[in-house]
């Protein structure tokens, strides 16, 4: 009688069960599907594999670039980490340089990277490159948080990336990086910020289509 009675409620249970969707072959993706397919993010720099003296050029303003291990951003894809240590109390700006500017070949609508502030009351900006040769500075607004982040500034119209038009070739460049700290040091202590996995949100840019045969 027990197993009779274990088998009825499992019966019941199947019955009462919602029961599976069928997948309809005429529904539209969803936005968050579609926009999957379109973009896909590259990375620029994860400053895993070089030395500091093979990315930045050397800086004129008091600030020491170094690469760590200890702190890693909270994802698995990174070991090593860049952070920025302000040297002197009068010091607010630091701008880093890249000797080869990472290159984005396809329309990009987006950076990403971690960012971990230590001491809070900064602004990071990307240092761009478009296609006429103009640099802009991509802010992030101020930055009044701690420990690591995942943030994401959009590449807007201004900055011209040559896909307005069927066939044309041209790459945006990330020149580099100038953060500018507030007067409001922490007392006894300045400023640090490490960044981590600089990457590009994009897209193909417009081809024309393949000729006609005869």
């Amino acid at each position: 009688m027990p197993i009779v009675r274990k088998i009825m409620w499992l019966l019941l249970f199947l019955l009462a069960a919602d029961p599976v969707k069928k997948v309809n072959p005429n529904k539209v993706a969803d936005f968050a599907d579609i926009d999957a397919r379109i973009y896909k993010t590259v990375m620029l720099e994860n400053f895993e594999d070089r030395e500091v003296a093979e990315i930045f050029f050397p800086q004129e303003t008091r600030v020491q670039v170094k690469f760590s291990t200890e702190l890693a951003p909270p994802i698995a894809e990174s070991q090593r980490y860049a952070s920025l240590h302000i040297l002197e109390s009068g010091e607010r700006r630091a701008r880093l340089q890249f000797i080869n500017p990472p290159v984005v070949n396809e329309h990009c609508r987006a950076f990403t990277f971690w960012l971990n502030v230590e001491k809070p009351h900064a602004r990071l900006s990307l240092i761009v490159e478009d296609r006429d040769g103009v640099r802009h500075f991509i802010d992030s607004g101020d930055l009044q948080f701690r420990g690591w982040r995942k943030l994401t500034l959009p590449v807007s119209q201004k900055i011209r990336q040559n896909d307005r038009y069927l066939g044309e070739k041209a790459a945006l460049k990330l020149i580099g990086i100038e953060i500018v700290f507030s007067k409001k040091y922490t007392k006894g202590k300045l400023p640090v910020i490490l960044i981590d996995e600089i990457a590009a949100e994009v897209r193909r840019k417009y081809e024309l289509p393949p000729p006609l045969k005869n």
